[in-house]
């Protein structure tokens, strides 16, 4: 059963009605697989030639790697292959600019025909959000509804003053994670607030194992449309990050 503070037991059948599916990411500090779930090291990759360029033709930033078959199943997302993270390399986490994505379906387990480390680290390493490459794995759970949803507003406004801050702590959790609600620091972006919200792919958020952390007490956000998703098509990413 989904844990709620008792003071907002009488919230209870209305919280349970928004829950979601989530996978939440922890992290584990050591080197890692070139085929695993992981924040920073070494992408996925065959030759230095198949690493991104942004538009300068400079090499990207690489944040995150997920192999679907290590994570627990999520409706819609695939159920196996590898999922790349690229940002623009810039000291503001590539703002305004394109990310990039990649996708692969298939993929090799044989480490004397990938690289093992990432051939651009010095380059991009000045400009990481996190200090050192983690494994990622994976937390199965539910998550309630999140501030800036419409269930959310309805709720909050039948809360005591007093008691809204402790609400917000309960329901509005960061993390990082896969699926489920966004947590924005600040406003949300353009395309969430236009009606048929997009899929969170992946957010990162601050957390001390990694080290990670965007600005001051921010985090980042990739999502896609459901249609996308299931085509997986990763071509059209909408990508932000935001800090206090």
């Amino acid at each position: 059963m989904f844990e709620i503070p008792e003071k907002f037991e009488f919230l209870r059948n209305r919280i349970e009605k928004t829950l979601k599916p989530t996978n939440e990411i922890k992290y584990i500090s050591c080197k890692t697989k070139p085929w695993e779930s992981k924040l920073g090291g070494c992408p996925y990759l065959l030759n230095k030639k198949d690493y991104p360029l942004d538009k300068y033709g400079e090499p990207m930033m690489f944040l995150a790697q997920i192999n679907f078959e290590e994570m627990p199943p999520l409706e819609g997302f695939p159920d196996k292959g590898l999922l790349q993270f690229y940002i623009t390399n810039t000291e503001d986490y590539g703002y305004d600019e394109t990310c990039r994505i990649i996708y692969y379906e298939l993929y090799e387990k044989n480490e004397e025909i990938l690289l093992s480390e990432n051939p651009f680290q010095k380059m991009i390493e000045e400009n990481l959000p996190f200090s050192h490459e983690c494994k990622i794995i994976f937390k199965s759970s539910e998550m309630a509804v999140t501030d800036y949803e419409e269930a959310f507003e309805e709720m909050i406004e039948e809360i005591d003053d007093e008691d809204e801050n402790e609400f917000y702590e309960a329901f509005s959790s960061g993390a990082s994670r896969i699926g489920g609600y966004p947590v924005f620091v600040q406003n949300p972006v353009e395309a969430y607030e236009s009606g048929s919200k997009p899929v969170l792919l992946l957010q990162l958020d601050e957390d001390p194992i990694a080290d990670i952390m965007f600005g001051d007490c921010g985090n980042c956000q990739f999502f896609i449309s459901e249609d996308d998703l299931r085509k997986k098509d990763f071509s059209d990413i909408v990508y932000d990050w935001a800090c206090c």
